[in-house]
């Protein structure tokens, strides 16, 4: 008997010594994201402050027409995507805007990359090689800036 006590209290004390209180609930990874905003190719003004398109008139979706999901900055009219980081490498998604009102149709092709980096408390999740294969781009203070 003493030898069973003995033993539940060694394997007690090692599963206490074994967490880690660095790595609360609270302590999470941002998720992977990035930044794009749309211009209007022969004017050079933002879509959204423009009016051609509203935020609501967003949609993002994968080759396989699944929801991407995206936060719309109102403030900034910049979108912020948050693609699935699965496969480190050949990733691709559609940007489509729609004006019912007007008619006016834009999609964007976007090709991507992910880098991944394991911590101690969890891996993080890097968006790279981000391409638009279809429009003219350029990087401007990390937002990715699209011409339509």
């Amino acid at each position: 008997m003493r030898n069973i006590l003995g033993f539940f209290l060694i394997v007690i004390t090692a599963s206490l010594v074994g967490c880690n209180d660095k790595c609360d609930e609270g302590n999470q990874a941002t998720p992977a994201s990035f930044f794009v905003e749309i211009v209007d190719e022969t004017s050079g003004e933002n879509v959204f402050e423009n009016e051609t398109y509203t935020a609501q008139q967003i949609t993002i979706q994968d080759l396989d027409e699944a929801t991407i999901p995206f936060e719309f900055i109102e403030n900034l009219n910049v979108i912020q995507i948050f693609p699935p980081v699965a496969n480190a490498t050949g990733n691709s998604f559609i940007i489509k805007l729609n004006n019912e009102t007007t008619l006016q149709m834009d999609e964007i092709d976007v090709n991507y990359d992910v880098s991944s980096s394991a911590g101690e408390c969890f891996t993080t999740f890097k968006i790279e090689n981000i391409l638009f294969p279809n429009n003219t781009s350029e990087l401007v203070e990390s937002v990715h800036v699209i011409k339509i």
